[in-house]
């Protein structure tokens, strides 16, 4: 603990100061992260394999950690984002533009082999859940959950574009 809290802790000061400008308790979020490591055994810490020093390895896992962190309870607690004005800029157009996209995609989904998959690809996707309840409703490790999601999108993107070749 002495390497995590001692060592580490400039790095983890430097970046809840660039992702919290708005001030964020620095311990609380160290603590959280902290937790988020030593889940399952130490699992994530496992997955380092020593080809850079550790100190730079954990700076960005915990970078990571606290951008993540910040989109999924600060970002969703209410406060307009970036990307909220985006989407309301963009919403009027895209229903709009396309009705039968979303058929497009539905039927994507549904060409999926796996039916696992396909669940996973419709509570991500179309129902909007947050990779981490899909996690847990599967018993998957949320970036498996994110392996799966990206190639699910790969994948939808493959048959849009043959669509748009026909």
């Amino acid at each position: 603990m002495w390497f995590f809290y001692e060592r580490c802790w400039p790095i983890f000061q430097y970046h809840v100061y660039k992702l919290f400008p708005q001030g964020q308790d620095v311990e609380e979020l160290v603590n959280e992260f902290y937790l988020h490591m030593s889940q399952d055994n130490w699992h994530r810490l496992k997955t380092f394999n020593g080809s850079s020093k550790l100190t730079t390895w954990i700076s960005v896992v915990s970078y990571r950690f606290f951008r993540n962190f910040k989109h999924s309870k600060i970002d969703s607690s209410g406060l307009i984002t970036i990307n909220d004005k985006w989407e309301s800029y963009v919403g009027d157009w895209v229903q709009e533009s396309d009705a039968g996209m979303s058929m497009d995609i539905s039927s994507a989904l549904a060409e999926i082999p796996s039916e696992r998959d396909r669940v996973i690809a419709r509570e991500l996707i179309v129902e909007d859940k947050a990779p981490q309840t899909v996690a847990k409703r599967f018993g998957l490790g949320v970036d498996y959950i994110y392996t799966i999601k990206n190639r699910i999108i790969k994948r939808i993107k493959e048959r849009l574009k043959s669509y748009s070749d026909d």
